[in-house]
C-alpha cells in the first residue's frame, strides 16, 4: 500500500510540474522547455498506467 501511495504522490508532483511548465511556455518558446514538457508528459502516462494496473 505504501508503494501505491508513493506512486500517486509522484504522479501528482509531475502534474504540478507540467502545469508550471505550460504556464511558463506561454511566454517562453525555447526548445528546452518544450522537450522537458514532453518528457514529463511521457513519464506521467507511464505512472498512470502503473497506478491503474495497481488498482485492478
Amino acid at each position: 500500500m505504501k508503494e501505491f501511495k508513493e506512486l500517486i504522490k509522484k504522479h501528482k508532483k509531475i502534474e504540478l510540474q507540467i502545469n508550471h511548465l505550460t504556464k511558463k511556455r506561454l511566454n517562453d518558446r525555447a526548445f528546452s522547455s518544450w522537450e522537458k514538457l514532453r518528457t514529463l508528459k511521457k513519464e506521467k502516462l507511464k505512472l498512470k498506467e502503473i497506478v491503474s494496473k495497481f488498482k485492478k
